[in-house]
């Protein structure tokens, strides 16, 4: 759910990630995991990109520090202060185990985030010509009707795709070190139950 929810376990037993189970189980941890997972951050700017103050950001931070789900990486000097980066050494991917133990209130939050923030990067790529200039972008809606073995087949398929795609930014990170230009792009999977409109 940015999405943070894998369909399928890491593990051989399938069973949850303890420690990951305990950044997540906390709304505003989840949404600072998410914030480091897209790079090196610091409290300060995490707090001012949140709205939320830079205290509370501090202290979720050294939770999550002490669960290893990030570390810190360099400290500057700021107006007297030490500033401290952070980066993730998890992404914040949850497994059908994981989601399992957390409270429906959280699940429910992480989904309507991810929805949101979706929108707004959509709503953002629609305004700009940037957009409209590759013929290469693709963009699908695709309504299904499956049982519950077409259910889980689909979650597998998104689930080997994401795998695919961070892999692929592995590669491309390795071949930007060595002189590659980047190009920044957004990439949606989701699979969720169909709600029709009310009539």
């Amino acid at each position: 759910m940015s999405t943070t929810t894998r369909t399928r376990p890491h593990g051989r037993d399938g069973s949850a990630d303890r420690n990951l189970v305990k950044a997540l189980s906390h709304p505003l941890r989840w949404q600072i995991l998410n914030a480091i997972n897209e790079g090196v951050s610091t409290p300060a700017s995490i707090a001012r990109r949140l709205g939320v103050r830079t205290e509370n950001v501090s202290y979720h931070v050294r939770v999550l520090s002490d669960l290893e789900v990030i570390e810190l990486v360099a400290t500057t000097p700021v107006r007297g202060a030490l500033e401290h980066h952070y980066r993730a050494t998890r992404r914040a991917l949850a497994t059908d185990a994981d989601v399992a133990e957390m409270p429906l209130e959280l699940r429910r939050d992480a989904f309507q985030t991810v929805v949101r923030d979706t929108i707004e990067d959509l709503i953002r790529a629609g305004a700009s010509e940037e957009s409209y200039e590759r013929p290469d972008v693709h963009l699908s809606r695709t309504p299904l009707l499956l049982d519950e073995q077409g259910w889980e087949q689909v979650n597998d398929v998104v689930a080997h795709a994401l795998s695919r795609v961070l892999e692929i930014q592995a590669e491309s990170l390795a071949r930007m070190a060595e002189g590659e230009e980047p190009v920044r792009s957004d990439v949606v999977l989701m699979h969720f139950p169909y709600v029709p409109p009310e009539s």
